[in-house]
């Protein structure tokens, strides 16, 4: 066999490894849900239940009229579309356990030689307060009377005390009842159904460690443990 052919199937050999090898590496993307502390070493990731930090969640006009869960000191981030030359905008008020630290508007990528173009209204709010919170907006022109049939945006916020939150490792467990779901089974055997796993954690039998909001304002028809809201997630 000459030279040029060893090379070649040598040449062949080491690829094929790299491709198996890369394909057999998760990411801590692949092992995370939710925002976890940061730092130059992942140890706080082990420490997900001993600390929370604060994290920052973002809704739209898709998020309308739901309810979502944060602690003191998180960041909520609402994002409107917005198209000022109309004379319309969003008329925005909320309630006094969040104080907004940013309020800008940017236009349309790509966009800034056109006329008529819209954009993006975002404004930016801390969480200062525990208790019912609530965002509320109304799309119309600053000089006309509300008539009713405005677009409208509403967000209500629960905000609970850290020590509301639900914190533990526990194994994640699929039940065949009511069509099949993912659970959690946690180290002291509590039972915990959590509304909002993500894909990368629906698989029987891994360790995690969570923390996660209680969801004592839902029902559930697997009947099967507390109902939870993931707040972080990762694998142990």
């Amino acid at each position: 066999m000459n030279k040029k052919i060893i090379k070649i199937i040598a040449f062949i050999a080491i690829l094929s490894i790299a491709i198996l090898s890369s394909g057999c590496v998760k990411t801590d993307e692949d092992n995370v849900q939710g925002e976890l502390p940061t730092g130059e070493d992942n140890d706080a990731v082990d420490e997900i239940t001993d600390m929370v930090q604060p994290i920052t969640s973002s809704y739209s006009e898709n998020d309308s009229q739901n309810t979502v869960y944060a602690i003191k000191g998180d960041a909520i981030i609402v994002k409107l579309a917005e198209n000022p030359t109309t004379g319309y905008s969003w008329n925005l008020t909320n309630s006094n356990g969040l104080e907004l630290t940013e309020d800008n508007y940017e236009q349309k990528e790509g966009t800034d030689k056109l006329v008529g173009v819209g954009g993006i209204h975002q404004w930016i709010f801390e969480v200062t307060d525990r208790g019912e919170q609530n965002i509320s907006a109304v799309y119309m022109r600053p000089w006309e009377e509300k008539t009713g049939a405005e677009d409208t945006f509403k967000l209500n916020v629960m905000a609970l005390n850290e020590d509301e939150l639900i914190k533990g490792t526990g194994t994640i467990t699929y039940l065949e009842l009511e069509g099949g779901f993912y659970g959690i089974i946690a180290a002291d055997d509590s039972h915990y159904d959590p509304i909002n796993l993500a894909e990368q954690f629906q698989n029987d039998g891994i360790m995690v460690e969570f923390v996660a909001y209680p969801r004592d304002d839902l029902m559930s028809f697997h009947m099967w443990g507390q109902l939870i809201e993931i707040r972080t997630i990762a694998v142990e």
